[in-house]
């Protein structure tokens, strides 16, 4: 495909260019918002001027926004290009350099905003045709959405009020809303630099492709996956790779709680609350309830609710994992919203809840208080507990959906997340909720199980308390020239007898 402008007096054709098949459907595109994501030098931003030029020709009295996140940026880049682009002929004059506008000779007119400190106000004012973002990855949702409200002028065809923009790949919300789960009304085109080869300098894609694979994989083949976050991540990649091959199918669903395992009566549970909101776009209110005697996810839930209905959710899904004597224990995160979650669960005589110690300034003492608070002394414990878990015995997490936000969770130097929490545009509430409820004090100790013939086997517990061999899982000794234990573990109705060698320990039971 070729796109080109003509005189429009003499019919002479000014300017034409040949569109790589990216930068063909990125033009061809008829998506309310459309995203051109690529590597270096794939051609986005001069396609996103070239529309930018279409729509204001194409619609007499057009008026359409084109911007970036600062005012430095945009100064250099969209205004100081455009006119080298744009024919001058198809301009009502020159550039107006103190508003930074163009006006067509149709009457259209584009103007140049920084959109770091738009304000809402005059967002609002705006009687838009169309909006053109360069580099939106380093502008708000909040932005977006503002100016999509704004395409209203009368005179352009509904389906031509687009907001058309250009990213490289990089994990924010444009990844969350393009890729992870796009909407019907957008479109996302992704672009390698080696597809705009021919129309780059001699030399340029050469001196790209010397760069480390990562840097590649990201600026010049513009792959866009969780990936990009690997020099980031808190839990390493093999740590996360292993969850991926627990993730399951829930074997029921209560309430909306999806059920892994059942309640074994005997054993210890613990629900881990994240609380929020319950805001559109926020995160969601999650519950994890987790067996500390087998080291397993069994239930998980999430909602977009308020707290006050997580509480009484909170509740009534403790009833699925706690008997008369022995009660499921509740850790909620009570900053903020959560404090909603301990005075609402405090009004339940069936509730046990989770207390956490405090310094009293004034008295000198130290005081219990429900509830654990987060902050940035606390959160690595509860980070590095669970690290330390994966690391000794493989806890098996079976909800895909908080294993898959495992993956976007990353040190961050954004100060309300005390220092690690999930990437821009992701959401870590599942994360938070499965940590608070693996979360014991003391040091984290291997589950040792002991032998005694065949159905005879218990471990003991990180508390040195003796416990039954879970379901599925059981003890024999062997009889060879030197005693040592094995597990029978049943799959596909058949029994496995394996020896305590490494591979094993790496798939089930870590045993000493």
């Amino acid at each position: 495909m070729r796109v080109g402008f003509n005189n429009p007096e003499t019919g002479e054709v000014l300017k034409v260019w040949t569109a790589n098949p990216s930068q063909e459907k990125f033009w061809n595109s008829k998506k309310k918002i459309v995203l051109f994501s690529g590597g270096y030098g794939s051609g986005k931003s001069l396609f996103l001027v070239l529309k930018a030029i279409e729509h204001a020709l194409k619609f007499p009295n057009n008026f359409i926004l084109m911007g970036r996140k600062t005012y430095p940026e945009l100064r250099d880049t969209l205004w100081k290009e455009f006119p080298l682009t744009c024919p001058k002929e198809l301009l009502a004059g020159e550039p107006m350099r103190g508003e930074m506008k163009v006006k067509f000779i149709n009457g259209s007119e584009i103007i140049f905003r920084h959109l770091d400190a738009v304000a809402e106000s005059e967002i609002r004012s705006m009687n838009l045709g169309a909006a053109f973002i360069d580099q939106a990855e380093d502008i708000s949702r909040d932005v977006v959405m503002g100016l999509q409200g704004r395409l209203r002028r009368e005179g352009v065809d509904d389906d031509y009020r687009q907001i058309y923009m250009t990213c490289n790949p990089k994990l924010t919300w444009l990844y969350t809303d393009f890729k992870q789960a796009p909407r019907e009304e957008v479109e996302l085109i992704e672009c390698s630099t080696l597809e705009n080869e021919k129309n780059l300098p001699k030399g340029y894609v050469e001196s790209l492709l010397r760069y480390p694979e990562s840097y590649k994989k990201q600026f010049v083949y513009g792959i866009w996956d969780e990936d990009l976050l690997s020099d980031r991540i808190v839990f390493a990649r093999e740590y996360q790779e292993y969850l991926r091959t627990c993730a399951k199918n829930p074997i029921d669903i209560k309430e909306g709680l999806y059920i892994y395992e059942e309640y074994v009566p005997g054993h210890r549970y613990q629900m881990g609350i994240d609380a929020s909101e319950g805001h559109i776009g926020g995160d969601q209110s999650a519950i994890s309830i987790v067996d500390l005697d087998t080291l397993e996810e069994v239930a998980s839930w999430a909602g977009r609710v308020p707290p006050a209905v997580t509480a009484e959710k909170a509740h009534d899904f403790l009833q699925f994992y706690q008997g008369k004597n022995d009660r499921c224990l509740v850790i909620p995160e009570m900053n903020t919203m959560g404090l909603v979650i301990v005075n609402e669960m405090r009004e339940h005589d069936d509730v046990q809840m989770y207390r956490r110690e405090e310094f009293d300034k004034t008295t000198g003492k130290k005081l219990e208080k429900y509830g654990w608070r987060t902050t940035s002394a606390t959160k690595p414990l509860l980070i590095s507990r669970f690290q330390e878990h994966l690391r000794v015995n493989r806890p098996r997490i079976y909800d895909r959906e908080t294993v898959a936000q495992f993956r976007s969770f990353v040190y961050t130097d954004e100060a309300w997340k005390n220092g690690m929490g999930a990437e821009e545009g992701f959401h870590d509430d599942r994360v938070i909720a499965l940590l608070l409820a693996f979360w014991e004090k003391g040091e984290v100790l291997p589950l040792k199980f002991f032998g005694g013939g065949y159905g005879a086997g218990y471990y003991v517990d990180a508390q040195g308390r003796k416990r039954f061999a879970p379901v599925g899982v059981q003890m024999a000794a062997s009889y060879e020239d030197k005693p040592k234990l094995q597990i029978v573990a049943y799959k596909d109705g058949k029994a496995r007898l394996s020896p305590m060698d490494e591979e094993w320990k790496r798939v089930s039971w870590l045993v000493h």
